[in-house]
């Protein structure tokens, strides 16, 4: 019963869907429309084409739901690196400011002229001979002439 139901459902829609639907104007001057031709009335019939789209070979497919989200991870994915590098280098920076501060602190205590005491890499302390304070002012002015302008 059920599957003669749905049949003759589908048989009436078919054939509603591809009946005809008909304007014409009434002796008021009202435009009408119907799916019925008017009784009273002569109309001239006239075909209208609808355009259905079909697939151009030309034409780029819809991306999949799964493709378009594995296109936005990658996208974040590269986002996410872009910004850690762009961090890494801001963290670089800042460091290589701290040595720059670090290095004319260290040069301003050399030309001084005050022969201070000197902490060595070994931690013991020494005074530096005039060929050291050359040597050790050649070294810091080589790393802020290449690193600090």
């Amino acid at each position: 019963m059920s599957r003669a139901f749905i049949f003759c459902s589908c048989l009436i829609i078919s054939t509603l869907a591809n009946a005809a639907i008909y304007k014409w104007v009434d002796h008021q001057g009202r435009v009408n429309y119907s799916q019925i031709p008017p009784q009273k009335q002569s109309i001239t019939s006239k075909t209208v084409i609808i355009k259905i789209q079909k697939n151009n070979p030309d034409q780029v497919p819809p991306k999949s739901i799964i493709d378009s989200a594995k296109e936005i991870a990658e996208s974040n994915a590269k986002r996410e690196a872009f910004n850690n590098d762009k961090i890494l280098a801001a963290k670089k920076k800042k460091q290589l400011n701290k040595k720059c501060a670090s290095s004319r602190a260290n040069l301003a205590k050399l030309e001084s002229g005050s022969n201070r005491l000197y902490k060595n890499p070994q931690g013991e302390y020494s005074r530096f001979t005039a060929e050291d304070k050359e040597s050790r002012r050649q070294k810091i002015m080589s790393f802020i002439n290449k690193n600090c302008r």
